[in-house]
């Protein structure tokens, strides 16, 4: 797209596409699971499609150095003192479960280093 906001910018078009693999995977997930329950006597299952959200992780790279990575352990920009980055997109993958008590956990720790920093007037 070439849609811009109100002072010009592009926005941003985001989106999720399975993977072919993606796909496989919870398609042999799904036969597993209707083997299993049938085998302990269910007589219908109902694989449930995916729900259209996603927890998109990843893309920006937490590292010690600028020149590996966006942000230091603090979710802190190496480019911009004043920047700090409250998501996931410092995860380098997803793990089994919800990523938001993970996220929560990080942004809190987060918040005690901000407010020291600014203590401090570093930032």
């Amino acid at each position: 797209k070439d849609e811009k906001d109100e002072h010009g910018m592009p926005i941003a078009d985001v989106h999720f596409d399975d993977h072919p693999n993606d796909t496989a995977m919870r398609d042999h997930a799904y036969s597993q699971g209707q083997a299993l329950y049938a085998a302990v006597g269910a007589t219908r299952t109902f694989p449930t499609p995916p729900y259209p959200s996603t927890h998109n992780l990843g893309t920006n790279r937490m590292s010690e150095k600028p020149e590996d990575g966006v942000v230091n352990k603090h979710g802190q920009s190496h480019d911009i003192k004043n920047l700090f980055v409250s998501d996931g997109s410092q995860f380098t993958s997803g793990a089994a479960e919800n990523p938001t008590l993970t996220i929560v956990t990080l942004a809190i720790g987060q918040a005690d280093y901000i407010a020291a920093q600014m203590s401090a007037k570093t930032i």
